[in-house]
């Protein structure tokens, strides 16, 4: 099951802080997340070598003899040392490790294989088995019913496609290994009937919490609102035959962007650049969908297998004017790194979740090798990443990459055969392998390809551990504070290293004084991240995952020109990131001394709860029974409001509840406590009454009076007299129950109620 709670702090050994220069963030990445564990989860690895030595080894061992199998174990062993090629986290955490049933391939899509409950409960049971081992997982919705079709059932009609998100989302967030839960995309076509209903459901942030969503756009659509016509929304099965209805294209248009600039979601993938792009669409291995971060379209039951060149390795006398590209070894990285994921491929044969998982990898031998590293490349190369200049010097270094990989792809295909599902006509009539040069066509022809597909652009955790920026993105700020749950310790302030380091070998005290060849990534205009992703995207056979920051003031119609334009230049797909409009992710250092300085609370860091907190729970007695006030609170006032009162499942119960939430989701973002009081203090309710010298006007103005006398101190004296009480209602009540003290705050007793186990103090349930 996925743990809950956050990891208990490790203790990370001094072997592996010296290694990684005594950098906390590198050095907790690697200790926390990839190292070798024994049957107790303990880490038996203190530095890379140790784990670089492992995995060249284990992968390794699938070559042919003992010769080969030593030759390359040397080779990977020189690929990944300095970290100049990261192979995906699941292969650095399972590779070479016995203890742990672990899929080393770090997604699959899992197909919703039929409009029935059996197929979507039959997705779960495939999902959660593929969690388990380690995976990520996408999927598409778009085969069942839009909300009100006829159904054969006592429903009479469907609760649509939609309604079926929340299952998915709770099997993800159920099933994790080793302390990490499962990764998953949701899509929907845009021309699906429920679709509007699939843009807004994240409008609610409580609503599918553990899914990334995607509207899968087509060229139709995209046309229909740069004319403003209708659009047609259309579902058509053998038993309900066809529906439609139409929609202005540029009202659903609307919607999306808004939710996308609002609430940072749903992305954007335009389907028909993907398979227009994608050269596998013949013999069963057309794309449907693709895995959690976008960026590898792939068939039913198909498999993502990541690697990434380190470009930020790749640089001779950085920073200065005879800076140059070692073009020697970016060729070797990029050929040992694709026969390292073909390997890998060959290691994991019998360690997939599922038997359709082994044949769907088996027939297309898909890769994905990426890069880390870019914009610290370019500043090494003293090349600002938003210049005309960049886009020149990265379209060149892509193509080099595409060629010299597509031609290992070969050479592996000479020595072991190509992909099952090869077929070199139709491989050489998709586009994208148009695009290859002449030479490279004419030995595809004849020697066939050994992966279908080559070439990636992913995000990856392990860019924190080899201290570069992740994929193309830019720098995003060269200070900040980053949080991840993954982490045992949740924050931390972070200086980019690739800025260090050239502060330090030039001496350079004040970050203002950097040179103009390093810029943030607020500081890029989006219209110029888009140039930059189509330009890398013309090399990639699959897709990209990129996310374009905007400043918190950009307006709906900025996120449209940024989705109209990555359509045009040709992008597979965008995420569009303005900042505040999400929580917690990542905190600009200059927005983090704005919001101190002005005393706000930042919109975008959720108050984080200690582990215990000093509270006062206050008794009244209301007509319709006891109503239970907790409040918690912290130096700067109240921070909880736990409100309960009636029976599970009652209007009593529901209203005071959402009562605690409120006042609970206010404080915690700053609010004045007298506002609170204010508003609700008065408030008449049927009955008025009185209790311990208190008028009682209703369940909110119990709630105003207990928050006036905490913060007073008046509270007191009703605690004194709740506590002559105290001993004769806790022997009823352990008569009643005997079910101990609450599992959550550990301060109250369980209460026996409608079959389920409460406590009337912070609304823990048993049930739920």
């Amino acid at each position: 099951m996925g743990n809950e709670n956050q990891l208990e702090q490790v203790t990370i050994p001094r072997e592996t802080l010296d290694f990684f220069n005594r950098d906390e963030l590198r050095a907790r990445a690697f200790y926390e997340r990839y190292t070798l564990r024994d049957t107790q989860g303990l880490q038996l690895e203190k530095t890379p070598p140790e784990m670089w030595r492992r995995v060249s080894t284990a992968i390794a061992s699938t070559e042919t003899d003992e010769t080969k199998r030593k030759e390359w174990g040397e080779k990977f062993y020189w690929l990944l040392e300095g970290f100049k090629f990261m192979p995906g986290g699941r292969i650095l955490f399972g590779a070479g490790q016995k203890n742990y049933k672990a899929t080393m391939l770090n997604c699959y899509v899992i197909p919703v294989k039929a409009d029935t409950i059996e197929a979507i409960f039959d997705w779960c049971k495939e999902a959660a088995r593929t969690y388990s081992y380690g995976g990520g997982v996408g999927t598409d919705i778009s085969i069942l019913r839009p909300r009100g079709a006829r159904v054969n059932n006592a429903a009479l009609t469907s609760s649509g496609a939609v309604s079926f998100m929340e299952i998915m989302s709770e099997t993800t967030h159920s099933i994790g290994q080793a302390g990490r839960r499962g990764a998953l995309m949701i899509t929907i076509l845009v021309d699906h009937p429920d679709v509007l209903e699939f843009i807004k459901v994240k409008r609610n942030i409580k609503n599918v919490r553990y899914a990334n969503i995607s509207v899968r756009v087509t060229d139709e659509f995209m046309h229909a609102v740069e004319q403003d016509k209708d659009f047609t929304l259309w579902y058509e099965s053998p038993k309900l035959g066809r529906m439609e209805k139409k929609v202005r294209a540029r009202e659903l248009w609307k919607e999306l962007v808004t939710s996308a600039r609002d609430w940072a979601e749903p992305g954007l993938i335009f389907w028909d650049n993907v398979v227009r792009g994608s050269p596998s669409e013949y013999n069963g291995m057309n794309v449907i969908t693709t895995n959690p971060c976008s960026e590898q379209p792939l068939e039913p039951y198909g498999v993502c297998n990541l690697g990434h060149l380190n470009l930020n390795t790749m640089v001779n006398s950085p920073f200065t004017e005879n800076a140059a590209v070692d073009w020697g070894m970016l060729e070797m990285t990029v050929r040992y790194g694709v026969r390292f994921l073909d390997d890998t491929l060959l290691y994991n044969n019998d360690r997939h979740p599922l038997p359709e998982q082994a044949e769907g990898c088996a027939r297309s031998r898909r890769v994905g090798l990426g890069v880390i590293g870019l914009s610290d490349m370019l500043s090494k190369m003293r090349i600002k990443y938003d210049s005309e200049e960049a886009l020149k010097f990265v379209d060149e270094l892509f193509e080099r990459i595409k060629t010299t990989a597509y031609d290992e792809s070969i050479e592996l295909a000479k020595e072991r055969g190509p992909f099952p599902g090869f077929d070199a006509d139709k491989h050489l009539s998709r586009p994208f392998v148009q695009g290859l040069n002449d030479e490279l066509r004419k030995k595809i022809k004849e020697y066939g390809l050994r992966n279908v597909a080559i070439l990636t652009v992913p995000p990856t955790g392990g860019s924190v551990m080899a201290g570069t920026t992740n994929g193309i993105e830019p720098v995003f700020a060269f200070s900040y504070t980053r949080r991840s749950e993954s982490l045992s310790q949740e924050f931390f302030k972070v200086y980019h290293p690739v800025v260090r380091e050239y502060m330090e070998k030039f001496r350079v005290a004040e970050e203002k004084d950097l040179p103009e060849f390093f810029v943030p990534a607020h500081k890029i205009k989006p219209e110029f991240r888009v140039r930059m992703q189509g330009t890398v995207q013309k090399h990639i056979d699959s897709a990209i995952s990129s996310t374009v920051n905007i400043d918190e003031k950009s307006t709906v119609e900025d996120v449209e020109r940024i989705y109209m334009q990555a359509w045009k230049v040709g992008c597979k797909g965008i995420t569009v990131y303005r900042e505040g409009s999400r929580e917690g992710i990542l905190i600009t250092e200059e927005k983090q001394k704005e919001n101190e300085k002005s005393g706000a609370v930042a919109e975008d860091k959720e108050w984080t709860r200690p582990k215990s907190m000093t509270g006062d729970t206050l008794t009244y007695r209301l007509p319709q029974g006891s109503i239970y006030i907790t409040i918690n609170t912290d130096s700067t006032g109240p921070k909880e409001v736990f409100v309960n009162m009636g029976r599970t499942g009652s209007d009593d119960k529901s209203y005071s509840e959402a009562i605690g939430r409120l006042a609970s989701l206010y404080f915690q973002k700053g609010g004045d406590v007298k506002d609170v009081i204010r508003s609700l203090k008065g408030i008449q309710g049927r009955t008025p009454t009185w209790d311990h010298g208190v008028q009682l006007l209703s369940m909110p103005d119990a709630v105003a009076k207990a928050l006036e006398a905490v913060t007073t101190g008046a509270h007191q004296a009703v605690i004194d007299k709740n506590a002559t009480l105290g001993p004769a209602r806790k022997e009823s009540e352990e008569k009643l129950i005997g079910l101990g003290d609450c599992p959550k705050c550990h301060e109250h007793m369980l209460v026996s109620e409608s079959g389920c186990e409460d406590c009337k103090a912070c609304g823990y349930s048993r049930c739920g």
